[in-house]
């Protein structure tokens, strides 16, 4: 048994059934992607926590200290400002792209809110399949942008983190011998 044949601008996107999958399941696997990428920043978040509870437990009276343990605990502390920086810009990651196509306003949030309901329910059902798709594909093609700089933001936190354990490492080992 054939499928009729379905010209997709005269079609109503609720009578959709298989066309959509594709980009339904890019724009469902780059949502995974970024609340991948935030609760891996939430881990990083913990460490540093965990790093910054040691340092502060470590130090007796700061005067006393050795001058090492000195410039390392202020390395530490500027260290940990660009990491808080790029953990930030991690979780509330946004994009200033502008595409190079008109938005129909069917599926992002902040534009669905600027309407009342009933208008975009017409809104909505007004246009076609290939409409659809097309805003629904942009919508990938934004989160894509949002996915990229939070795994950009992610990296350097990761990095900065690893300095700060290096040097961690560095400021209990200067305690104890110094």
């Amino acid at each position: 048994m054939s499928k009729p044949d379905i010209n997709p601008e005269d079609t109503n996107i609720l009578t959709a059934y298989d066309e959509s999958f594709v980009p339904w399941a890019i724009y469902g696997n780059l949502q995974s992607s970024i609340q991948f990428a935030d609760n891996k920043i939430n881990l990083l978040f913990v460490i540093a926590g965990i790093i910054l509870s040691i340092v502060l437990e470590s130090i007796g009276d700061f005067s006393e200290e050795s001058l090492v343990f000195k410039i390392v605990f202020v390395l530490l502390l500027l260290i940990m400002i660009p990491f808080l920086y790029y953990s930030i810009r991690t979780v509330a990651a946004h994009t200033i792209h502008r595409p190079d196509v008109q938005t129909r306003k069917l599926y992002f949030f902040g534009d669905i809110l600027r309407m009342p309901a009933s208008q975009f329910i017409e809104h909505f059902k007004s246009n076609t399949r290939t409409e659809h798709y097309d805003e629904l594909l942009l919508q990938v093609h934004n989160l894509s942008h949002i996915a990229k700089k939070k795994f950009e933001n992610y990296s350097k936190a990761l990095y900065l983190l690893s300095i700060m354990m290096g040097l961690l490492i560095v400021l209990l080992v200067s305690k104890a011998f110094l």
